[in-house]
């Protein structure tokens, strides 16, 4: 049952192990990648501004004077581990809105590696997933796609205290579809039909897209992501490509 998600989460490794070897597409990430630092430390030093402007808007209560033991035992709990909790899923979430807000800015790049990959892994049996879309189509289908895949996680983390746990679980699991949808759109073109793949390998999803929530080490991987994702995709759909391909 689990061998979805550890192959999800190997998928990072082949990722950079493919960039290395084959270092034409190790310039391609580079550029999205300084995209995303640049996001990053906009997104942290807003963060850092207005943290309790933000915490407030997850519902978090207000710190009242204890009244009592168990008032001053609720109180403790808040400031010292709820609060905390509260400011790691806020920034969580803030730097999935600005890792989506990347995707759709590097999205014909990302569509012309998928294509590149596609029609590699295809060999001489080329198909319909090795054409592409043009600038302007790839963009606008990232767009409805980014909203999608925000709105699930922004609308979860109001849920009372379940909502905390679902909204970066989700939110994991839609940044990597993301990701993936770059190859996947290539084999399915109807929007409904590439959700359908959320359904049939979920732990797939949430096994490649968890890490790319950890900060700091989303930096490491973040450039190579679209890489692994596209050999994850092929991989799944029966076509693999080579660990380690010839230059």
């Amino acid at each position: 049952m689990f061998v979805d998600f550890f192959l999800g989460l190997g998928a990072h490794a082949q990722g950079i192990r493919f960039a290395l070897a084959r270092k034409g597409y190790l310039g391609m990430v580079l550029l999205p990648f300084a995209l995303t630092v640049l996001l990053y430390v906009l997104g942290f030093s807003l963060f850092a501004a207005h943290s309790d402007r933000l915490l407030a808007l997850l519902g978090a209560p207000e710190q009242a004077p204890a009244v009592g033991t168990f008032m001053a035992a609720l109180v403790w709990l808040y400031v010292h581990l709820v609060k905390y909790l509260l400011y790691l899923l806020a920034f969580a979430l803030m730097y999935f809105l600005f890792m989506v807000t990347a995707n759709i800015l590097a999205s014909p790049l990302y569509d012309h590696i998928a294509g590149r990959l596609a029609r590699e892994a295809a060999g001489d049996r080329p198909t319909d997933a090795t054409k592409g879309l043009s600038l302007w189509r790839t963009m606008i289908e990232e767009v409805k796609k980014a909203l999608f895949v925000a709105a699930i996680p922004l609308l979860l983390v109001w849920i009372p205290i379940a909502g905390q746990f679902l909204a970066p679980l989700a939110a994991a699991w839609l940044l990597a579809f993301d990701f993936v949808d770059f190859s996947l759109g290539r084999d399915e073109p109807r929007f409904a039909g590439r959700r359908r793949f959320l359904w049939r390998r979920p732990l797939l999803l949430l096994g490649f897209g968890l890490p790319l929530l950890v900060p700091f080490l989303n930096l490491v991987l973040y450039p190579f992501a679209i890489l692994g994702s596209c050999l994850l995709y092929q991989k799944a759909a029966g076509r693999p490509l080579a660990a380690y391909p010839q230059k």
